[in-house]
């Protein structure tokens, strides 16, 4: 990526993925440590909803360490009208993956970025569609005995590449990971806090990040 950064950040999120994604596209960051819980979806919540909320609330009572903007995210998955998180232990993942087989559901990731100095809070959401394979109780079990589903929305992971239960993407792969890098670049731009050394259409945007993306792989 040939940019220049015009502005200090941080980030309100303890993803590895998030963070090495950051990392390998060469902004300048600090990790920003916010505790406070999450909000809970209301009754009948609609789920690009409540992924905008949610994304937005992390940036509310941070620590701002002296930075200029503040980024945030939040994935969620949707399925059935239904919103499904991070999973609370390994039963709850276990019936996570055994309403997701064989079935298709959406990823939901909604970006937030923070100018501090202003209050100004700009936003906006991409959507992946997902297949999944057709897996048992026994694939199922042993997927979550052999890899980190704790911190995952819908309790997997894409980059787990033939042992992900994921058998094809519509859509970002990047959002499923959990930071659509073309929708943050298009808010960098929006509060010129990246300048890109020739300008570039946000139509193009895409086709720049699949380049990068296969350069540099998309594994954290």
């Amino acid at each position: 990526m040939y940019f220049t950064q015009n502005a200090t950040i941080g980030l309100a999120s303890k993803s590895p993925r998030r963070i090495e994604l950051l990392k390998s596209l060469g902004i300048n960051f600090d990790v920003i440590i916010n505790n406070k819980a999450e909000l809970k979806p209301n009754k009948n919540e609609l789920p690009k909803s409540y992924s905008i909320k949610t994304s937005n609330d992390k940036l509310k009572k941070i620590n701002n360490d002296n930075k200029e903007f503040i980024i945030a995210a939040d994935t969620i998955i949707a399925f059935q009208n239904r919103i499904f998180g991070k999973p609370s232990d390994e039963n709850d993942a276990f019936e996570m993956l055994s309403k997701f087989s064989n079935n298709l559901h959406e990823v939901i990731t909604t970006i937030s970025i923070l100018n501090t100095k202003t209050g100004d809070i700009k936003y906006n959401t991409k959507v992946t569609k997902v297949h999944f394979k057709n897996w048992g109780q026994k694939n199922i079990r042993y997927y979550i005995n052999n890899f980190d589903i704790k911190d995952k929305a819908g309790a997997y992971a894409i980059q787990d590449g033939e042992n992900s239960p994921v058998q094809k993407i519509n859509g970002c792969t990047l959002n499923v990971i959990g930071l659509p890098i073309c929708n943050l670049i298009e808010l960098l731009l929006h509060f010129k806090i990246i300048k890109f050394s020739k300008k570039i259409k946000n139509s193009d945007l895409c086709k720049i990040i699949n380049i990068w993306q296969e350069r540099e792989g998309s594994n954290p």
